[in-house]
């Protein structure tokens, strides 16, 4: 039993810059560790380290791009709901990053408290309208 618990905890992490990441037991998402309210810049280099693993890219930056959107989420599903879950039905403010490197993209999806996703398209939904 102490195994399973033990395996079910998320890992904790700095990324390339530093900043410590926690991420989830799913792939592919996070949570910047900072108490309280987490910055547009710490998130996004959060998931550009993210973006540069999954696409086996290194180095500072890896070359990739990253363009950040203030956003109001609809809900706690940060506007990537999964089928088999349940969120709370409050707005949620966050922000929409999309990084590239030129020949690909990877949206992310993220909150104001610094938890982050990556949003396979079939699954995104958008914010609010005029939310930034």
């Amino acid at each position: 039993m102490v195994l399973v618990a033990a395996l079910a905890l998320p890992a904790c992490s700095k990324d390339s810059t530093g900043v410590p990441v926690q991420r989830d037991a799913e792939p592919h998402q996070g949570n910047v560790a900072n108490a309280g309210a987490a910055t547009a810049e710490a998130v996004a280099r959060a998931v550009q380290a993210d973006a540069a693993t999954l696409w086996r890219r290194s180095g500072e930056g890896a070359g990739l791009t990253v363009r950040t959107e203030s956003v109001t989420w609809r809900d706690g599903a940060l506007g990537c709901p999964s089928s088999d879950r349940m969120y709370t039905q409050a707005l949620v403010p966050g922000w929409r990053i999309v990084v590239t490197d030129g020949s690909r993209s990877a949206t992310y999806h993220a909150s104001r408290s610094g938890r982050w996703l990556l949003c396979p398209p079939e699954r995104a939904q958008a914010p609010l309208p005029g939310s930034d």
